[in-house]
């Protein structure tokens, strides 16, 4: 069994990485799930890279739409985007940035590239018996809904979940959508917004998967 400590959508709340230390510490693995910026003139970029530093497990990440290329860059060591990594017999792969928005932010893909990020990850894991997607957006009409009552989750994320039976998916993006929910066989979790103190633990298994969404 894998325990997992997912937080998302950091958004200057670095300083909630303080209060997140027990459950930090009693998790196998912590999982960012895009969006520490945007940065801004007023950023303290050494407070990010510090705080985040202090977390003593492996982390895994992929970028959000709002992290441009200096937030990437620090994000390299441990970004599965468009990769994967292996631990314990289960395979992560990821996806970073978000679909078009209206906002047109940093970081946006079109369908078809988030397919074939996902390809490139997923190609290496496929033989896992358990096949974890970390990814920034939420896939379509699964914990995507927004305040304007649109859902702006990833049609070929939710596409691939349903076709490759993924067994988890974790992601963001959509603050006000935080929760957990079924598409398929997946087991899909919005860890909400940390910088208001959310986030979601996960326990992962040969039997099925755990996610409870908890606030500091």
């Amino acid at each position: 069994m894998l325990k997992i400590c997912a937080i998302s959508d950091i958004h200057r709340g670095y300083n909630n990485i303080y209060r997140l230390q027990p459950e930090i510490e009693s998790s196998d693995i912590v999982v960012i799930a895009g969006d520490i910026g945007p940065l801004k003139w007023y950023t303290r970029w050494d407070a990010y890279t510090g705080t985040i530093a202090r977390i003593n497990k492996p982390i895994l990440a992929v970028h959000g739409n709002w992290d441009g290329g200096k937030v990437q860059q620090f994000l390299a060591p441990y970004s599965i985007h468009a990769g994967f990594t292996i631990v314990d017999d289960i395979g992560f792969f990821g996806v970073g940035g978000s679909i078009k928005t209206p906002l047109h932010t940093p970081v946006e893909y079109t369908e078809d590239e988030i397919y074939n990020f996902l390809c490139r990850g997923f190609e290496h894991i496929k033989n896992q018996p358990i096949k974890v997607l970390i990814s920034h957006n939420p896939p379509k009409n699964v914990c995507d809904r927004t305040i304007f009552k649109t859902n702006a989750g990833s049609t070929a994320i939710a596409q691939f979940c349903l076709d490759y039976n993924i067994d988890l998916c974790i992601c963001g993006h959509i603050h006000e959508a935080y929760g957990v929910a079924q598409l398929g066989n997946t087991t899909v979790v919005n860890a909400g917004t940390f910088k208001s103190g959310y986030y979601a633990s996960i326990l992962v298994a040969l039997n099925g998967v755990e996610a409870a969404i908890k606030r500091l």
